[in-house]
């Protein structure tokens, strides 16, 4: 099964929020290679942004703050396959009228782009007018209680 990570399965795990612990089933069986897992370029550029924010809120600072960073990145993409999206999947996802937000419509494209089972994702109303007849999209919960 391959399944595509939303960015925001990250920072619930990151900052301990409310799934936490589903999510860290699902990183689990990511890193036991029972699932394999895809995330966007942009979901990476997107981590090493917040990542060095929150550092900074820290107080570290460079060179420190380099190397935690380039260290959690590596982790992460150790575990995910980073794909990109097409210029045509771009124009899709700026015009498709099922997503009120378009950094969602990215990540939507991204998924069906590299051929996923599924998409897991924290905001499931981010992702309510998708065609699921395409991917499935399910919360980290659902997905753990679903298939692993």
């Amino acid at each position: 099964m391959k399944v595509f990570l939303d960015t925001n399965i990250f920072l619930e795990y990151f900052e301990q929020r409310r799934e936490y612990q589903a999510v860290g089933r699902l990183l689990s069986a990511i890193e036991d290679g029972h699932v394999k897992a895809v995330v966007s370029v942009g979901c990476v550029y997107t981590l090493a942004y917040l990542i060095r924010m929150e550092l900074k809120r820290q107080g570290i600072h460079r060179p420190e703050q380099t190397e935690r960073l380039r260290s959690t990145l590596s982790t992460v993409l150790s575990m995910v396959t980073a794909v990109g999206v097409s210029h045509r999947r771009l124009q899709q996802g700026i015009g498709d009228p099922a997503f009120d937000d378009v950094e969602d419509s990215f990540q939507y494209q991204s998924a069906l782009q590299a051929k996923c089972d599924s998409l897991v994702t924290i905001n499931l109303r981010d992702y309510r007018g998708a065609d699921t007849s395409k991917i499935e999209i399910l919360s980290p919960t659902e997905f753990v209680d679903k298939y692993l």
